[in-house]
């Protein structure tokens, strides 16, 4: 964090007659709801217009062998801990799209006011075997963005909600099996997916461009399993099955 805030204050830093930024860090436990709301009323109300939510925790087990524990911590970090934060700072958001209508009467042109820009993923759109946990989240998130995106079309607070393949992180390797405890391995999709500062460019320029509900780094495979769950339904279902069993298989 204080790296990415080191960047932050040298790229502002290095544009002419630029105003120099000032950029705080806080810490936060976002398994821990209690943590996650005192930071989100007591910190962050006053001073966020554009809340991008993309921290998150992934999951590596069958459904049976997943202690509900896990299933919560996995939500609480990826879904609960984002709804949290929109729930303290949208209402100043709207204010400040309130006092601008106010302040601008003469122009009845909307203006964009805050934004939330929320990090899926393509397991919120297609349910793979194994990842439960991770998948019940991002579920929730689409669902939840699209009906917050109605709520809030005509309050100046856009919703975005991205949703990346496969990208080069530590994602797998911090992953969380059903007993609790780190999954500590690197998946081959995860060491061959696309460079992250790439994809956080391409998520950007799509925000830029006013795109709402998009998906990034989808490989061939990914984009398939989209599109079939719209149109051939039976047929990935049956795909997901061949998925699961070579996953037995292979541990096997």
């Amino acid at each position: 964090m204080e790296r990415v805030a080191k960047e932050c204050r040298q790229a502002t830093a290095a544009v002419e007659a630029a105003e120099a930024a000032i950029v705080k860090t806080i810490a936060a436990d976002l398994a821990n709801p209690e943590e996650v709301q005192r930071q989100a009323d007591n910190v962050l109300r006053e001073t966020v217009h554009v809340l991008i939510h993309s921290a998150g925790v992934s999951s590596r087990d069958n459904f049976v062998d997943t202690c509900l524990e896990v299933d919560r911590q996995v939500l609480q970090i990826n879904f609960w801990a984002g709804v949290a934060l929109a729930k303290a700072l949208v209402p100043s958001m709207i204010m400040a799209h309130d006092n601008n209508d106010n302040n601008n009467s003469k122009n009845n042109k909307q203006k964009k006011n805050g934004m939330i820009l929320w990090i899926s993923g393509i397991q919120g759109l297609v349910g793979v075997p194994q990842r439960t946990s991770n998948v019940a989240s991002k579920f929730a998130i689409q669902g939840y963005c699209e009906s917050v995106r109605g709520e809030l079309a005509s309050s100046g607070v856009t919703v975005h909600t991205v949703s990346p393949g496969y990208m080069n992180t530590n994602l797998s390797q911090s992953a969380i099996r059903g007993n609790g405890m780190m999954y500590g391995q690197v998946d081959n999709t995860t060491a061959t997916g696309a460079c992250p500062d790439e994809v956080a460019i391409e998520i950007l320029n799509k925000v830029a461009k006013g795109k709402l509900d998009f998906t990034v780094a989808a490989g061939f495979s990914a984009t398939l399993a989209i599109y079939l769950r719209l149109l051939r339904p039976p047929l990935l279902r049956a795909l997901l099955v061949k998925r699961f069993e070579k996953g037995k298989s292979n541990k096997a």
